[in-house]
């Protein structure tokens, strides 16, 4: 058998909440609150039920409608999440083509600057300061060349007409040499003519 000790807070639980159940029926089924966030609809359940011995007692319709708009927002909330992760993904795609397509103009753009600062020579690519520096040196040298074969030119014309003046000095010693030799000579074999006479004539 139940004892007495055992039914009195049951009957005092049933007591105490009479009046809000009484209360409470008489509200109409539309009536039960759907706030818009859970937060106003936990603060309205708290405002419309009283705590008992550490329990809280609860209309069900304002239960399911709390359930309901929990699961509505824990479905939401996965939803929403469940699209951030998709926009986060497509975020990612994109940022890797952005970076490959980044990659590839920093390629394209390196390319350019070594095929604006280079020039081909015989099918092969030279850095274009090389090839002045190298042109220049060519140019440098052949003007050193031909500054050397004009000294070389204009010497080598002196000593000819140095050389053609000597060669007419010395043809002219010749001749008055050779003039000199043969009047020597002739003053020579007359004088040894007249002799030969003399001696004939002794």
């Amino acid at each position: 058998m139940i004892s007495r000790r055992s039914l009195l807070p049951g009957l005092a639980l049933i007591l105490f909440f009479l009046p809000a159940g009484l209360l409470k029926a008489q509200v109409a089924q539309d009536e039960v609150p759907e706030a818009v966030t859970l937060k106003s609809q936990y603060d309205e359940v708290q405002n419309r039920t009283r705590i008992y011995e550490g329990f809280r007692a609860i209309r069900e319709d304002m239960f399911q409608a709390i359930k309901k708009q929990s699961l509505d927002s824990l479905i939401q909330a996965k939803q929403k999440n469940g699209a951030l992760d998709s926009q986060l993904q497509q975020a990612n795609t994109q940022i890797e083509t952005l970076n490959a397509q980044l990659n590839e103009a920093h390629q394209e753009r390196d390319q350019a600057l070594a095929e604006r600062n280079s020039i081909s020579v015989l099918g092969k690519q030279i850095n274009k300061n090389l090839y002045n520096g190298l042109l220049w040196s060519i140019i440098a040298g052949l003007v050193i060349l031909a500054f050397l074969c004009i000294v070389l030119y204009r010497n080598a014309q002196r000593l000819s007409r140095q050389r053609a003046i000597d060669l007419n000095d010395m043809l002219e010693e010749y001749e008055t040499y050779r003039k000199t030799s043969r009047e020597r000579l002739e003053k020579i074999t007359i004088e040894h003519f007249n002799e030969i006479k003399k001696l004939k004539g002794l």
